[in-house]
């Protein structure tokens, strides 16, 4: 029963009589240590349990007995640790309930007193938890459960509510700064909820947690019922089971044709975002434009957090306009996974030559909305991680004529020569340009986006290559995608000062006309006959 074993995201691996463990070139840094998980081989029981095919049994045992037989004593940091120790303990439980195999059962029960160890008081909020802190809580609770051992059972569950309050944010956001983890959290919180009901626990706190999730997901969605693709999020529908029988769930799910659309047309979470629209049922004619922008999560950040604060991404019209390059894959060892997740890879501003503190975060200075009245949405970000340099970016979305204006203030100090403030805007796959008399028209077919500027700096487009990571995009999990990038830079003087960036995008079909001015009244945009003067937003 030798073969290849599908990791899904994380590759293959073939498997030997006895496997050694060790990495494989068909499968990427999350593959080789998902070997360890040993997940991977339940369908062996599954399948030989149900279809009555001991052999299936006994090859899954053997796996398991090889598995505990060569890592006995120091094992390496991967094999125990994250998710991989986490999903393993689970399968070892389950393994020892449904063989009861001593062996099998004695290394469940050193894993599950491994995973409830990590909390030596169990934690009211687990600050710095993520989701791999709850599947190995999961299991230690499951092993404890079922071996009748309270002490350890009422240890591992209070661990795995503050590993549940730890990452969800009170206001339902996730931790991860990937809306397409809060959706992975769901599944993860019913497993929890089914293995209490097991034990005879109540877990209406959990379900309350569970629930808080809906909300944020789907201020999430695009207009197109895709997430937007936001950290190791890719721009993909919801699943079908995602948030049974929430109304907000179901609508975004479904397309709108089940469901009620939440409220709220404008956003904002702990876990780092905002999240703005026209409204949730576009009438024929009317606008679509949806927009996100990243800032610091209150909360630290976790492995699948990019260096994306400032980030604002744009999609109207039925066109993803200004974009994230998304996750790639998780193969450590690949220049393009470091460059997606760094500051460069977003639709944010870099800074060059000053020593840089990210730790200092990007935190909101000011956010509000007037959508109820039909009014405007705004929202400003301080950027404190560029040493000498301070970036202010602040968002405002004119709804009446469909514009969105954002302006980044820049505030030197005395510093280094040579400082360069850069605004990079990534332009997804698909699309065309052209730039005439310093407005850059990004184009897919007969839908428009007018790229308005003022202050330093003229437009600069650097197009995805075979020797950069610039402008790749992520397509499906691991599948790269050329788009480009749309720049301008800012040279700052030794001495230091201030200055201002104004960029304006403006979505419109091939038959419109809408022109825009930026002067010292602000931004006036006209659309259909209406011209709306807005000052520049500050804060």
């Amino acid at each position: 029963m030798n073969g290849s074993v599908n990791l899904k995201n994380g590759g293959t691996y073939t498997l030997t009589e006895h496997p050694n463990w060790r990495p494989q070139a068909t499968s990427d840094t999350s593959g080789d240590r998902h070997v360890h998980s040993l997940n991977w081989a339940l369908p062996l029981l599954y399948r030989g349990v149900h279809k009555q095919i001991p052999e299936m049994v006994d090859r899954f045992r053997q796996i398991l007995t090889y598995w505990i037989e060569d890592h006995k004593g120091a094992r390496s940091y991967w094999v125990n640790a994250s998710i991989y120790g986490g999903l393993r303990t689970q399968t070892l439980v389950c393994a020892a309930q449904t063989m009861n195999d001593p062996v099998i059962a004695a290394a469940a029960a050193s894993d599950a007193a491994r995973m409830v160890s990590k909390y030596r008081v169990a934690p009211v909020i687990a600050i710095g938890a993520n989701n791999t802190d709850l599947i190995r809580q999961t299991g230690a609770f499951a092993e404890a459960c079922w071996r009748g051992d309270t002490a350890k059972r009422d240890r591992a569950w209070a661990n795995l509510v503050g590993v549940a309050n730890g990452i969800i944010q009170s206001d339902g956001s996730d931790v991860e700064g990937s809306p397409g983890y809060a959706i992975y959290i769901e599944n993860l919180l019913k497993d929890v909820e089914r293995t209490a009901a097991t034990c005879q626990i109540m877990s209406d706190n959990i379900a309350a947690l569970r629930g808080s999730l809906y909300d944020f997901v789907s201020q999430a969605v695009r207009p197109d019922f895709k997430l937007a693709s936001i950290g190791d999020t890719l721009n993909e529908g919801l699943p079908k089971t995602f948030g049974s029988g929430d109304p907000r769930a179901e609508w975004v799910r479904s397309g709108g044709t089940q469901g009620t659309p939440p409220a709220q047309i404008y956003s904002t979470y702990s876990g780092g975002y905002t999240f703005g629209r026209s409204g949730w049922q576009t009438q024929p004619g009317g606008f679509d434009t949806f927009y996100s922008l990243r800032s610091s999560s209150s909360r630290p950040a976790t492995p699948h957090a990019h260096d994306d604060g400032g980030s604002l991404t744009i999609y109207s019209r039925g066109v993803d306009w200004v974009g994230d390059p998304g996750p790639y894959r998780y193969e450590n060892s690949s220049p393009l996974r470091a460059f997606v997740k760094s500051r460069n890879a977003h639709s944010s501003f870099t800074v060059s030559n000053v020593a840089r503190n990210k730790y200092a975060g990007v935190k909101s200075s000011l956010s509000g909305s007037e959508w109820q009245t039909g009014g405007n949405d705004t929202t400003c970000l301080r950027d404190s991680t560029w040493g000498t340099v301070r970036v202010t970016r602040c968002v405002r979305y004119i709804r009446s004529v469909d514009a969105i204006v954002v302006v980044d203030y820049v505030d030197a100090t005395k510093g280094k020569a040579k400082r360069v403030v850069t605004e990079r805007w990534q332009l997804p796959p698909g699309l065309s340009a052209q730039n005439v008399n310093d407005v850059f028209t990004i184009s897919s077919g007969n839908k428009k986006m007018d790229v308005y500027k003022s202050g330093e700096g003229g437009w600069k487009v650097t197009v995805a290559g075979p020797t950069s990571s610039q402008g790749w995009f992520t397509g499906s999990w691991g599948v790269k995608v050329p788009g480009a990038v749309l720049l301008r830079a800012l040279k700052l003087p030794k001495a230091g000062g201030t200055s201002k960036m104004v960029t304006v995008f403006v979505p419109r079909t091939d038959a419109e006309s809408v022109p825009v001015v930026i002067d010292d009244r602000g931004v006036s945009v006209t659309r259909n006959g209406r011209t709306v003067t807005t000052p520049l937003p500050v804060g």
